[in-house]
């Protein structure tokens, strides 16, 4: 295995399209209406909704800017 900063494993930059697409994965992984079995849980997922729409939201809008 080669470390992280090794030539052979360096991949270029992702852009901001690409970084909005992630974003977008994510989302649709975690999906919009699956619930927490606890309370932590179901806290987790909508933080986790809340900041991955936001960063995607303010990548779409420089994007467009």
């Amino acid at each position: 295995a080669h470390g992280v900063n090794s030539p052979q494993c360096q991949k270029p930059p992702l852009t901001d399209e690409q970084i909005e697409a992630r974003l977008g994965v994510a989302l649709d992984d975690i999906g919009y209406d699956s619930e927490g079995e606890t309370e932590l849980g179901q806290n987790s997922l909508k933080a986790a909704r809340q900041v991955l729409l936001a960063l995607k939201m303010s990548l779409l809008k420089k994007m467009d800017g």
